[in-house]
């Protein structure tokens, strides 16, 4: 049911002379290290399924994500994350059972609803280092 998906982006925007085999390197290794999940790499574009590493309520969804690297001038780059929340089975069988006979069971849908992907993909945005190359837990941009 497409009316309960929810959809957050993050983004984040670096200045690098960094080549873009060892930005893809250090975005994955980046999103590997703090989302976790299936990660594949077509092109510029990185999928993630069920990036819920250390994500508070992360059972409650199916969680989707694809993060798209740009480059909008030379030395620039632009890394936005968009994710997107699905209610997965469990969601759906606590609803059911919930409804029926069992209603304390509805805490657990509220879990979906509270739970917000954002503070883990932007951290994982944040920890590509380009200085080095490599991922790390580095100071955050902007800050």
């Amino acid at each position: 049911m497409q009316a309960l998906n929810r959809h957050f982006t993050v983004y984040r925007r670096v200045q690098t002379t960094k080549p873009p085999e060892q930005v893809f390197e250090s975005v994955e290794h980046s999103l590997r290290s703090t989302v976790g999940g299936d990660i594949t790499r077509n092109g510029n574009v990185f999928k993630i399924f069920n990036g819920n590493q250390n994500l508070n309520f992360g059972f409650a969804a199916d969680i989707y994500a694809t993060v798209t690297l740009l480059e909008p001038s030379p030395g620039t780059l632009e890394l936005n994350g968009e994710i997107t929340l699905e209610p997965n089975q469990l969601f759906w069988i606590m609803a059911i059972l919930g409804f029926f006979c069992l209603w304390f069971l509805w805490a657990f849908n509220i879990l979906y609803f509270i739970m917000d992907p954002r503070i883990n993909y932007q951290l994982a945005l944040d920890r590509v280092n380009l200085e080095e190359g490599t991922a790390s837990a580095g100071k955050p941009f902007g800050v």
